[in-house]
C-alpha cells in the first residue's frame, strides 16, 4: 500500500507552523495519520484490499480495489472507521493530562466535527450517501447528494472567507471540497458505467 501526503496540506501545515510552531504541526499530522489508520483497519476488517492512501486536510482518501462492488455495510463501516479512531484520541486527551493536551483535544474536536459534516467526500457525507442508497435509486441519490455537497461546500467557503485570515486553513479545505465535488459530479456517469460494467463482469464470472 502506497501512502502519500496531498500537496494541499503544505500551505495548511505552513500556516499552523507559523501560528503554533512545530509541535502543533506534529500533533495535526499524527491526528490525521491516526484518523486514516482507523479507515485502513476498518477496510481490512471487512476484507477490502487497499491500493493507496492519500493524507488530506480532513483525514485522507483510500483507493480500494473493486470498491464499487462492496456492500453498503462494508462501505459504511469503512466510512465510520476514521471518526471512531479520532474519537479514541479524543478520549485519550480527555482522560490523560500531558504537555499540549489542550491543543491536542482541540485538534480532535475540530477533526471530528469536520469529518461528521454531511458533505461529500467527508465521512459524514459518505455515511449519509450510503444510507440514502437503494438498488432502485442508487445513482440518482448519489447525483443529488453530490449537487447538495457542491452547494454546501461553496456556501461554507463563502461564509468562512469572511473570517480571513484566521480562517485560512478552513477556507482552503472548503474550497478543496467544492472542487472535489464538482469533479465527481462531472465524471459521475463514467463512474456509473464502470461500476455497472464491473458488476456485470463479476456476475458473468460467477456463472
Amino acid at each position: 500500500m502506497k501512502v502519500r501526503i496531498h500537496p494541499i496540506l503544505l500551505p495548511i501545515f505552513l500556516f499552523f507552523m507559523i501560528m503554533g510552531g512545530v509541535s502543533l504541526y506534529a500533533m495535526i499530522l499524527i491526528s490525521l495519520l491516526f484518523h486514516e489508520l482507523g479507515h485502513i483497519l476498518a477496510a481490512k476488517r471487512v476484507g477490502m484490499k487497499i491500493r493507496s492512501c492519500t493524507i488530506l486536510p480532513y483525514g485522507g482518501e483510500l483507493q480500494i480495489v473493486n470498491r464499487q462492488l462492496a456492500t453498503k455495510q462494508q462501505r459504511l463501516i469503512v466510512a465510520l472507521g476514521g471518526p471512531l479512531a479520532t474519537a479514541v484520541l479524543l478520549g485519550i486527551g480527555l482522560f490523560l493530562s500531558f504537555p499540549g493536551s489542550d491543543k491536542f483535544l482541540q485538534i480532535q474536536f475540530v477533526l471530528l466535527a469536520i469529518n461528521l459534516l454531511p458533505i461529500l467526500p467527508l465521512d459524514g457525507g459518505q455515511a449519509v450517501s450510503i444510507l440514502m442508497e437503494t438498488e432502485q435509486n442508487k445513482y440518482d441519490s448519489r447525483s443529488l447528494f453530490m449537487l447538495y455537497s457542491i452547494v454546501a461546500s461553496l456556501a461554507l467557503f463563502i461564509f468562512l472567507s469572511t473570517y480571513l485570515p484566521n480562517s485560512l486553513p478552513y477556507v482552503i479545505v472548503s474550497a478543496f471540497l467544492a472542487i472535489q465535488n464538482i469533479l465527481s459530479y462531472r465524471f459521475r456517469k463514467y463512474e456509473q458505467a464502470f461500476e455497472q460494467l464491473t458488476s456485470v463482469s463479476r456476475g458473468t464470472l460467477k456463472v
